[in-house]
């Protein structure tokens, strides 16, 4: 039986009866990133996506974020593998009050969606400084015609999803001060979080980066920030998915760049 990382795109577009079917012959991989999601998101879209689930125990395998698994290899120099290997093993059902549209967290679950909502605030902001260094790696992205502009911007894409440039990019980063040293670049490859990690932060960033043509604003609009969490929020999915070999989306970009990404994994849409 194999393993699938959803999104919310997947369990939004996709009807119940679909979602049980495939449920039957895989097993579905919900990361923290995603239940944070769905706790927070309008209580409609909340309670449409936990009807959809099976009702059965453990209808979901749960998994860590992606931080979790790179700090493990940060710690051990070696590749976490798949995000199915490392699924909480504890027996569980999703509480029947999720898909009730007045349901409101009790005291304890609200202050872990507290904790939540700062740790993906503080990779909002660290995301943003991201984006606008990405023209160091990919100068010329806003010059010339249109047309030369989006040669540049799928020229990038390609050298992203390189393993030798990747490892280029990986040799440049800086840690801050006290913090452990990466793995040797050389060393990494597909099986690493820390390499799906930065494959598709760099490709969320060059996304970015373009479509705000380099203006990316200081002060982010409620708007602005909420669109800035969705795309992190996106990308630890997506990395996931990466690390799995096996992704559910219907966002057409992430179609777009799974592609690119794992030409030989397994793709649901």
């Amino acid at each position: 039986m194999s393993s699938i990382v959803i999104d919310k795109s997947y369990l939004q577009g996709t009807s119940s009866n679909e979602i049980k079917k495939l449920a039957l012959n895989n097993r579905l991989l919900m990361s923290d990133a995603l239940f944070y999601e769905l706790l927070t998101t309008k209580p409609e879209y909340r309670c449409l996506c936990f009807n959809k689930f099976p009702k059965n125990s453990n209808p979901v395998d749960l998994i860590d974020h992606i931080g979790v698994f790179m700090n493990k290899e940060i710690n051990t120099h070696k590749p976490s593998g798949p995000p199915s290997q490392h699924i909480e093993t504890f027996a569980f059902k999703f509480n029947e009050k999720l898909t009730d549209i007045d349901y409101s967290p009790p005291t304890d679950s609200q202050t872990e969606i507290e904790k939540e909502t700062s740790r993906i605030k503080e990779n909002v902001y660290t995301f943003l400084e991201r984006a606008k260094v990405i023209q160091s790696f990919f100068p010329n992205l806003l010059e010339g015609s249109q047309m030369q502009r989006d040669k540049a911007h799928m020229e990038a894409e390609v050298l992203i999803v390189t393993p030798k440039s990747l490892s280029k990019f990986i040799g440049q980063l800086k840690l801050p001060v006290g913090e452990k040293e990466l793995p040797p670049a050389d060393s990494m490859n597909d099986s690493w979080a820390i390499y799906r990690w930065l494959q598709v932060q760099l490709l969320f960033a060059l996304d970015v980066y373009v479509r705000y043509q380099a203006n990316i604003p200081k002060e982010l609009s409620l708007k602005t920030y909420l669109k800035m969490e969705h795309d992190v929020l996106d990308a630890e999915l997506l990395a996931l998915g990466c690390l799995e070999g096996s992704f559910a989306t219907k966002e057409k970009k992430h179609i777009r760049w799974w592609q690119l990404l794992c030409q030989s994994g397994q793709l649901y849409e």
